[in-house]
C-alpha cells in the first residue's frame, strides 16, 4: 500500500479529500495530515511517504519551500500541488522543482483520482526494465531537418528506411520513461518529459502494438500512429500526425490508440463565431450550452488538439475585447495545455467557470456582497448549474459541508435561502426566453430547470404575480 500525507491549513479541504477519494482503489492510504509546511516536512522526514498533496499558501512554511526541502530528505517522494487560481503561477513554478502535477481548486475528486491512476502507472514503469533512450538530440535533428544525423541513428539501430522496408512512427503520450516492450529493432527517443517517439519497422508494427497492450500502456496513455514512411524526408510530417493523434487521449478523455489523417479534420470556426456573438450579448446560458455542445464534439473525436488549443486561446483573446480580464493563462503549446487540464472536458469546465463573472447580469450584486470564499464558490457553482437538478445534499457533498451548516451559511451571506436563490435564477432565465424565443412554455420551463410544467407556472406566478403566458403577452405588447 502506498502512503499519503495531505498538507493544507484548511481542514474542510483535508477532510473532504480524505473522505471523498477512493484511496484503496488505487493502492493508497492516507497515513497523516499537516496544517502547515513545517509540520508536513517533519512528517516527510519521519515517514518517507510515497505521495504528498500540499497546498501552496500555508503558515510557517509555504508549499514551494516544503517541496524543495522535502525532496532533499525524501528524494523518492512524489508531490502534487493543491492550488487556487490566484496561486496558479506558483503551481507552475512548483513543476520546476520536480512536482508530479497540480490540481486547481475547486477541484473534482475525479481529478485527484485520475492523478492517482497516472502515479500508479508511473511507479510501475520505474520497476520495468527500460531500454536506453537517446537524448533530445534526435528529435531536434528531426525538427531541424538534419538528415545526416538522423541517418546515422537509423543505421545504428538497424532501421534502414526504404520502399521495401518502410517504418511506422508512433508517439506515446503520458509515459514517464520509455519501456522495453519488444525484441525487435526499435528506435526510441524522448520528445518531452512524458512523451516518447518510437520508430518501428512496419512488419513489426502489429507485434509492437500487442506489446503495448500487454504492458497495459494502452489503458493509461495516448498512442498516436503516424503514416508509414520509406525515407527520412517523411519522418517529420508523420511524427507530427502521430503526436496530434496521441493527444486524442486529451480530447476524447480516453486512453488508447489513435490515428489522425488530414482529411478528418473539422473546423471549429463556426463555434468560435457563435461564442463571439454570445459574449457580445452577455448570454451566459447560451455560452454554457455552446460549450457543452463543443464538449460533446471533443468526446466523439470530431475535434483534435488543434481545435482544443484554438478554443482555449480564442476565448482568452475574446474576453479582454469585451472589457473584462479573466484568470486564464496563455499556454505556449499543446503539451502545457495537456498537463494543465488532462482532458478537454476539464478545460471547457474551467473556461466556463473563469468566464462566469462577465456573463452575470450587470445589476447582480450577489458576488460583491458575499465576502466568504466558500459561499462565493457555492454561488458560482449554482449559477453554472441552476438549470440542472440541484439538491441541498448534492451541494453539501460537493463542498464538504453538512446540509444544515450549508443552509445557515448561505442564508447569512446571500440573504436568501438556497431554494429561493435557485428559483430566482430559474425565473430570470425563463423571463429572458419568454421574450426572446418562440419556445413553448413547457420547453422554457424545462430549459430553465423546472421539470414539471404546473410547478413551473405556479412558482412563476408566485414571483411575478402573473403566469408565463401573461408575461409573454405583456412583453410582446411593449415591443
Amino acid at each position: 500500500m502506498h502512503s499519503v500525507i495531505i498538507a493544507d491549513d484548511e481542514k474542510w479541504i483535508v477532510e473532504g479529500i480524505k473522505a471523498g477519494v477512493n484511496w484503496k482503489k488505487y493502492g493508497f492510504e492516507v497515513i497523516d495530515t499537516a496544517e502547515n509546511g513545517q509540520e508536513a516536512l517533519d512528517l516527510i522526514q519521519l515517514l518517507h511517504p510515497t505521495l504528498v498533496l500540499t497546498d501552496i499558501k500555508m503558515p510557517v512554511m509555504n508549499g514551494l519551500e516544503l517541496i524543495q526541502r522535502g525532496k532533499k530528505v525524501a528524494p523518492d517522494t512524489i508531490f502534487i500541488v493543491l492550488s487556487g487560481h490566484a496561486e496558479f503561477a506558483y503551481a507552475q513554478k512548483a513543476m520546476n522543482y520536480g512536482t508530479y502535477g497540480y490540481c486547481l481548486k475547486p477541484f473534482e475528486i475525479e481529478e485527484i483520482e485520475g492523478m492517482l491512476g497516472r502515479i500508479v502507472q508511473h511507479l510501475e514503469t520505474k520497476t520495468v526494465k527500460v531500454k536506453p533512450a537517446l537524448d533530445f538530440e534526435l528529435y531536434e535533428a528531426v525538427c531541424s531537418g538534419d538528415f545526416d544525423q538522423i541517418n546515422r541513428w537509423l543505421n545504428g539501430n538497424q532501421i534502414p528506411l526504404s520502399r521495401s522496408m518502410p517504418s511506422v512512427p508512433i508517439v506515446v503520450q503520458g509515459l514517464s520513461a520509455p519501456v522495453d516492450i519488444g525484441h525487435f529493432p526499435t528506435l526510441v527517443f524522448p520528445m518531452s518529459s512524458r512523451r516518447y517517439g518510437y520508430l518501428i519497422i512496419e512488419k513489426h508494427y502489429e507485434a509492437f502494438l500487442q506489446s503495448l497492450e500487454d504492458a497495459e500502456i494502452l489503458q493509461t496513455c495516448g498512442i498516436g500512429i503516424g503514416p508509414s514512411i520509406s525515407n527520412i524526408h517523411q519522418l517529420d510530417s508523420s511524427l507530427e500526425f502521430a503526436s496530434l493523434a496521441a493527444f486524442n487521449m486529451f480530447t476524447t478523455g480516453k486512453p488508447g490508440c489513435y490515428q489522425v489523417h488530414s482529411q478528418q479534420e473539422h473546423s471549429i470556426d463556426e463555434n468560435l463565431k457563435e461564442i463571439s456573438r454570445i459574449l457580445r450579448n452577455h448570454d451566459r446560458l447560451g455560452f454554457i450550452a455552446t460549450m457543452e455542445s463543443i464538449k460533446k464534439q471533443f468526446r466523439e473525436g470530431t475535434y483534435t488538439m488543434k481545435e482544443a488549443y484554438l478554443l482555449y486561446t480564442s476565448i482568452l483573446y475574446l474576453f479582454p475585447r469585451e472589457g473584462t480580464r479573466i484568470n486564464g493563462r496563455f499556454f505556449e503549446g499543446y503539451e502545457q495545455l495537456y498537463y494543465r487540464y488532462g482532458t478537454a472536458e476539464a478545460m471547457i469546465d474551467d473556461l466556463v467557470l473563469m468566464t462566469l463573472d462577465l456573463l452575470m447580469k450587470r445589476n447582480d450584486t450577489d458576488m460583491i456582497q458575499t465576502s466568504n470564499k466558500k459561499v462565493k464558490e457555492i454561488v458560482l457553482y449554482i449559477r453554472n448549474h441552476f438549470n440542472q437538478e440541484i439538491s441541498i445534499q448534492h451541494l453539501a457533498n460537493q463542498f464538504y459541508l453538512s446540509p444544515n451548516y450549508l443552509c445557515q451559511l448561505f442564508k447569512k451571506e446571500v440573504g436568501e435561502t438556497i431554494v429561493e436563490y435557485i428559483s430566482r435564477l430559474r425565473i430570470e432565465s425563463a423571463c429572458k426566453m419568454l421574450v426572446n424565443t418562440d419556445l413553448s412554455i413547457s420547453q422554457i420551463g424545462e430549459k430553465s430547470g423546472f421539470q414539471d410544467y404546473f410547478y413551473f407556472t405556479r412558482i412563476f406566478k408566485r414571483h411575478l404575480k402573473m403566469t408565463p403566458t401573461q408575461y409573454r403577452e405583456k412583453n410582446n405588447e411593449n415591443i
